[in-house]
């Protein structure tokens, strides 16, 4: 696949440019990404790299992170090649020459842009996935077999392109760069070159003044901090005092004030007094509470990030994958949960018949279906319910007759009432009965239950007005025995 030359506004002829860039891959010789980025010499001499730097910007489409170099570094050799700490290629390599750190997984496989900047000027630039600019690439793929290098083509290539996509992994020259020597005896300015963020611990437990960032000099000179500082979002906090070597510092600042857990990565950085990021560690989502975010193997050429429930500020870093239980509890390393922990004696061993269970710690009944007690003759075992369940006759003939007034459903095979037939889904409408020879047990209860509550209501209303209706009698004789 071939990409368009950008253009720029700065005319001048650089001596730098990228040569060629790869976001990572994975093979079965390394669980760590392979991501590298080629810089190619224009010059015929050596060149200083005091005036370069190179700008990457992450999938998010924010600033990631800068590489700059020593002011007497040369590129003596054709080619320099530059990888993140997490490429296995640079287990050897010096990190303040060779290796960049974008954070824990180098440059992201599914969108980024590097920049060349010379001062203040850019001067090239590569970008893929979904970051544009005038050089885009798809995003890289982080299998080895389907991987391919963005890399600068060669004089046959067609007008105005200026990367191909090609399986080309180089292998890394740790003698391209030299020192330049001066015959200037004055001091040299501080610098903070080559701390290190080690621990960043962001999910306090009570209070956020739990929270602290922890740095570590791994060079064998001691540093002075008066020229570092600490950046996070928007917020910087100058160090003071000198950091001997293989000593520790920890900054704990009531305006800190981390994400506990971020929902994306977050970024912290050190830099010197002229902006260069000397380190920087973007912390991930899903930190636990209680758990810092920490450097490992730090001795080695592979060092690696992981949560530890064990947060050691200003001393040396400790793994522990799960959190301390109270007493009387474990760990669940299925869960990561404490749960109660099992009394031993319970769990020696279990009767016959029963067996531990591994997860609750607890005897359980062994399922045995051979000792189930036999089904009586004419039953069977259905294999669902495991109960015994009554044989059903293939044939009806063999089926005893159902009696007066029953008849056989078909569907289910059994005896059922035979339904007073209304008419709706017989063959022939029924014949209506003579209503003066029409007798319908119903309609004579209802009647005669009607009748005998009006009776019994009317000998209620006698009783209760017995003596106004005996004064209304004695009136009206009265009234007859006048006249």
């Amino acid at each position: 696949m071939a990409i368009s030359l950008p253009t720029f506004a700065d005319t001048t002829s650089p001596s730098l440019r990228f040569y060629a860039v790869n976001a990572g891959y994975k093979d079965d010789s390394s669980s760590q990404n392979y991501d590298y980025i080629e810089l190619e010499r224009l010059s015929d001499s050596n060149l200083s790299l005091a005036s370069y730097r190179i700008v990457y910007t992450n999938s998010s489409g924010n600033y990631g992170g800068e590489i700059t170099f020593s002011d007497n570094l040369l590129l003596s050799a054709e080619r320099l090649i530059l990888g993140a700490t997490v490429n296995p290629q640079f287990n050897t390599a010096d990190g303040s020459y060779y290796i960049y750190n974008f954070g824990s997984s180098g440059l992201a496989s599914t969108a980024g842009m590097l920049e060349l900047y010379q001062g203040e000027a850019k001067i090239d630039e590569i970008c893929w996935g979904k970051i544009t600019c005038a050089a885009n690439y798809p995003k890289f793929a982080t299998k080895f077999e389907d991987n391919y290098s963005l890399v600068r083509c060669s004089d046959n290539c067609e007008e105005d392109v200026i990367y191909s996509s090609e399986k080309y992994y180089p292998e890394p020259n740790f003698e391209a760069l030299s020192e330049l020597t001066t015959t200037d005896n004055s001091a040299p300015e501080p610098s903070c070159e080559g701390i290190i963020i080690t621990e960043i611990f962001s999910y306090y437990i009570d209070s956020v003044s739990e929270q602290f960032i922890e740095l570590y000099n791994p060079t064998p000179n001691e540093i002075p901090l008066e020229t570092c500082s600490i950046h996070y979002k928007n917020t910087t906090f100058k160090l003071k005092g000198l950091l001997a070597s293989g000593v520790y510092y920890l900054l704990q600042d009531s305006e800190l004030a981390l994400t506990k857990n971020p929902t994306s990565f977050n970024l912290v950085s050190v830099e010197d007094s002229a902006g260069n990021v000397i380190d920087s560690v973007s912390y991930p989502h899903g930190q636990k509470k209680g758990a810092s975010f920490a450097l490992f193997e730090i001795s080695s050429g592979s060092p690696f990030w992981r949560q530890s429930y064990f947060p050691t500020p200003n001393a040396a870093n400790i793994y522990q994958e799960f959190q301390s239980c109270s007493s009387g509890k474990v760990i669940n390393p299925t869960t990561g949960n404490c749960i109660k922990e099992a009394n031993e004696a319970a769990t020696t061993s279990c009767p016959a018949g029963k067996y531990l269970n591994p997860l609750t710690n607890r005897c359980k009944k062994i399922a045995n279906a051979t000792s189930l007690t036999p089904c009586k003759e004419g039953y069977e075992r259905n294999p669902d319910t495991n109960r015994c369940r009554k044989i059903v006759t293939a044939t009806t003939a063999e089926l005893t007759p159902c009696k007066d007034g029953y008849e056989r459903n078909p569907e289910t095979n059994r005896c059922r009432k035979i339904r007073e037939n209304t008419g709706e889904s017989a063959d022939y409408a029924p014949t209506p009965a003579n209503e003066s020879n029409y007798y319908n047990p119903k309609v004579f209860i209802a009647t005669t239950a009607i009748c005998v509550a009006l009776v019994g209501g009317l000998i209620y209303v006698v009783y209760q007005y017995r003596q106004e209706i005996r004064k209304v009698f004695r009136n009206i004789i009265a009234r007859f025995r006048k006249v």
